[in-house]
């Protein structure tokens, strides 16, 4: 087992022999032998103990147990109890989904402040095959089908090739103590009932299933890497990029081979679901412009080609002065002022990112901000004023572009919708003696 152990760290490159791991221990059979394993490797280890208080004395005893052979190894032990039903009822998680967050989240706290390199997990090729079942059941994609990884970030599980006999048969062989939890019997957990019932009868079928599923995962595997190869090409044509937002061309995802796929990928990248990638491609040609979808970090609107996603910052009603004796600001966005005189010689340059004003007509400090309801201005070139709501209608800014969009104002007026208009009561003429010249970026 030990060389097994070592031959699998090297090739699927888990981790090397001058990183320090953090084990994460729970006293049961398979942790308790990655530790035992690692330690007669001559890897350096720390261990890392949960407990979830949920299972009365017995989780105690196993703290006891965990401890007491950190001490007889001599391997640094970090110990934590956690309130996990009250934290898994106060945030609607399961009991299984509170343990995992609560234990991965105080794992990467340690592995930080300890400076260590990885986070080891004892996982093995039964724990990857029932989770293979567990995310079939639930409806899946091919990620849940390849089930668990050999390393993910700073996760790794050097155990994931051996099945759960062999490590309950070295454990016996080197007279190797552990603690079994009672609750991995209990069937009402799917894990559990798919463990005791329902593969055994697979086997029954089968006696080499655990053989069969290894080489599955392989393939699995090689799927995965065509599977992502085509999603990455296809999120290229799809995807473009201005103004701090995501724009996805709807025309060019129709014609892909896997549209749904592709754009199940994308989207999954910003939070969204499964539900919602399927609610918007099937209503793609018929939902009305604006029609919005939240995700915890992103909102996502239909436009009239495209899907727009953008990431969900605070309302921003924050007003930012500009004094006249500033050269160049950098935020919210850089701008740069020049005042010149107004000469034969001055050369105006027609770039939508430059703006020119009579600089005496001008008031400072200016202000930059946001729109605001009932803003109005004097479109250049145009007589009369303009509702600023009818302006971003005709030039067809989406929801996000109209929120992004800065607004440069002296006194109440305002001079420049910046990268778009300026206002004509502001414009240079004959009489101007002095520009003043702004410049975004």
């Amino acid at each position: 087992m030990e060389k097994q152990v070592a031959k699998y760290i090297n090739s699927q490159n888990l981790f090397s022999r001058k990183d320090k791991i953090l084990i994460a221990l729970s006293g049961g059979c398979d942790s308790v032998a990655l530790t035992h394993l690692l330690e007669k490797l001559n890897y350096k280890i720390t261990l890392a103990h949960c407990n979830f208080n949920l299972r009365a004395h017995e989780s105690d005893t196993d703290e006891l147990f965990v401890k007491k052979l950190a001490e007889k190894l001599k391997i640094q032990l970090f110990t934590k109890s956690f309130e996990t039903k009250e934290f898994a009822d106060s945030n609607n998680f399961s009991i299984e989904e509170a343990a995992r967050i609560l234990r991965y989240n105080w794992f990467e706290e340690i592995r930080l402040k300890e400076s260590l390199d990885y986070i080891a997990t004892a996982h093995h090729l039964d724990d990857k095959i029932e989770t293979f079942f567990i995310n079939l059941i639930a409806g899946t994609g091919i990620k849940g089908i390849r089930s668990i990884k050999e390393k993910n970030n700073k996760i790794v599980r050097p155990l994931l090739f051996a099945k759960k006999n062999e490590i309950e048969l070295w454990c016996k062989k080197n007279s190797i103590e552990y603690r079994t939890d009672k609750s991995n019997y209990d069937t009402k957990f799917i894990r559990n009932k798919l463990r005791h019932k329902v593969i055994p009868i697979i086997k029954e079928i089968n006696p080499s299933f655990s053989d069969t599923m290894l080489k599955n995962f392989d393939i699995f595997s090689e799927f995965e890497k065509i599977y992502n190869n085509y999603v990455h090409n296809a999120a290229n044509k799809i995807i473009s990029y201005r103004n701090n937002l995501i724009f996805l061309n709807i025309e060019q995802l129709k014609r892909e081979d896997a549209p749904i796929s592709s754009l199940f990928e994308i989207l999954t990248a910003y939070g969204f679901n499964s539900a919602q990638t399927i609610n918007i491609f099937k209503h793609i040609d018929t939902m009305q412009s604006g029609k919005i979808f939240i995700s915890e970090s992103y909102r996502l609107i239909k436009d009239r080609a495209h899907l727009i996603i953008k990431k969900n910052t605070k309302n921003n009603n924050t007003e930012y002065q500009i004094n006249s004796v500033k050269k160049h600001i950098s935020s919210p966005l850089p701008l740069k002022i020049d005042i010149q005189p107004n000469t034969p010689q001055f050369n105006i340059l027609k770039e939508k990112n430059i703006a020119y004003f009579d600089a005496d007509k001008v008031k400072f400090p200016l202000i930059l901000r946001n729109k605001k309801k009932g803003d109005y201005f004097y479109p250049f070139g145009m007589k009369g004023k303009k509702p600023l709501s009818d302006y971003f209608t005709d030039i067809k800014l989406n929801i996000f572009e109209k929120e992004e969009c800065y607004l440069l104002v002296s006194g109440k007026d305002i001079l420049w919708i910046i990268g778009y208009r300026t206002d004509d009561r502001y414009k240079i003429t004959e009489k101007t003696k002095r520009v003043l010249i702004i410049k975004q970026g």
